[in-house]
């Protein structure tokens, strides 16, 4: 049989599919990299989704090391991307632009007949950053701390606006800013931004804006009405004033939402399959809803509440659209379910995903600038697990350390770490087909 070292080195790498996912990753980041001034950046952008993904960390170094040995040792390419990242030619931008375009590309693939969009505020923890550029004081819930609540730490606010219904999850508006840095005015102010940015990117599709309880503001459902578009938001203050219709008097009459809610009536119950840390269950819920307006506003608002006797637990959200039948109803609770990809799409990132909080860059330009790209690379696993053939996503996901059990789940772990393998694996033999181990000269002793 032949050695390694005795066939060339295309004949190797010909086993693993590390062309197809270099086309893939080319393919999704065109729109991009129309937008950099030079066409020789464009291959850094590309090595770059490489090394994320072959490595699952933004770090620079171990970016550079998941690159293929073809033309060069490691710190050159490391170079490559450091200067990338600092270039005043490349606009961050002009990055965050090309997300965009990005997404408007895949949303005119799939085409829905109208936009599910989760806006979501997020803090990301540094824990030993004290005196990086524009480092803040952020509140973190997940993980608590030793008293099992949230606690300060040390960290960067950041927001995305995601298309999650689509199969391929795709980013309307992202920012990873600072308290501390001129730019930044207000959260309030960016969520605005999130709004706005989409509203500008789809504007022959209707928006329906999905959020947690966050987003229970009054400002922000005036904001979602002036852009003419919908929102389903969750209510966190129950304690609010609103007014409600006495048909029998014919006038508004005050009430304390929390009053109303306690006694609404329940009339219709469905099913719902519910899905948490690998297991599903079917689950049976109860709704009910009515017409409300805020004081000293005309536009009417309704509330959906929604009860599940078996958790113990009742869900009230607020939104503008008109609940008018029982299926205009049950949609609007089925898009705010939807909501959840978008947390799923957190931990993704930043957990034992993509680990987007493990960024070692000391400037908020250059974070901005990784965070655009992990985003990205985390939208490559989820466009290799719809168009990629079924065989060859379940040949990857085999690699990643997929069991074959019943109780095996697919989501985008085992597919990533499956790329990950094979991009690895592809580094590894190319260096050691240029660079071959001195086995001759080990010593002991």
């Amino acid at each position: 049989e032949q050695s390694i070292m005795t066939l060339p080195l295309e004949t190797i790498l010909a086993k693993l599919p590390i062309a197809e996912l270099k086309q893939t990753v080319a393919a999704h980041v065109v729109a991009l990299v129309q937008l950099l001034p030079d066409k020789r950046l464009g291959a850094v952008v590309e090595c770059i989704m490489l090394g994320i993904l072959g490595h699952q960390t933004p770090v620079i170094t171990q970016i550079a090391g998941a690159n293929s040995k073809e033309q060069g040792e490691t710190w050159p390419m490391a170079k490559r991307i450091y200067r990338f990242l600092h270039n005043p030619r490349v606009k961050t931008e002009s990055l965050y632009e090309g997300m965009y375009a990005i997404g408007q590309q895949v949303v005119e693939q799939e085409s829905p007949a109208y936009l599910v969009v989760a806006v979501d505020p997020v803090n990301f923890e540094k824990p030993y950053a004290k005196a990086v550029e524009g480092v803040s004081t952020v509140h973190k819930a997940p993980p608590p701390g030793l008293d099992g609540k949230a606690r300060l730490a040390h960290g960067y606010p950041a927001i995305t606006a995601t298309v999650v219904n689509t199969q391929v999850p795709v980013t309307s508006y992202a920012n990873w800013f600072s308290y501390r840095t001129a730019d930044f005015i207000s959260q309030n102010k960016e969520i605005e931004q999130a709004f706005e940015t989409t509203r500008r990117l789809y504007p022959h599709y209707t928006v329906r804006f999905v959020g947690d309880a966050g987003l229970d503001d009054q400002k922000m459902f005036a904001q979602v009405e002036n852009l003419k578009q919908e929102f389903v938001f969750r209510v966190s203050h129950l304690e609010r004033i609103v007014e409600v219709y006495n048909e029998r008097l014919a006038r508004w009459e005050s009430e304390a939402l929390l009053d109303l809610v306690e006694v609404v009536p329940l009339p219709v119950t469905f099913q719902v399959l519910f899905s948490h840390a690998g297991q599903t269950h079917l689950d049976t819920v109860h709704l009910g809803w009515f017409m409300v307006r805020i004081p000293a506003t005309t536009t009417p608002l309704w509330i959906l509440v929604v009860d599940d006797p078996v958790l113990n637990s009742r869900l009230v959200l607020i939104t503008n659209v008109p609940l008018l039948s029982l299926p205009i109803v049950q949609q609007v609770y089925n898009d705010w379910r939807l909501r959840s990809r978008i947390e799923h799409g957190y931990r993704f990132d930043q957990e034992q995903g993509l680990d987007v909080e493990d960024m070692r860059v000391h400037t908020v330009n250059c974070m901005r600038r990784l965070f655009a790209l992990v985003l990205l690379a985390a939208q490559i696993v989820f466009v290799v697990a719809v168009h990629w053939p079924p065989k060859a996503v379940l040949w990857l996901r085999q690699l990643g350390g997929k069991l074959g059990l019943s109780g095996d789940r697919d989501g985008p772990y085992w597919l990533l770490q499956g790329i990950s393998c094979v991009i690895t694996s592809a580094m590894t033999l190319s260096f050691a087909f240029l660079h071959p181990f001195p086995s001759g000269e080990n010593t002991c002793g």
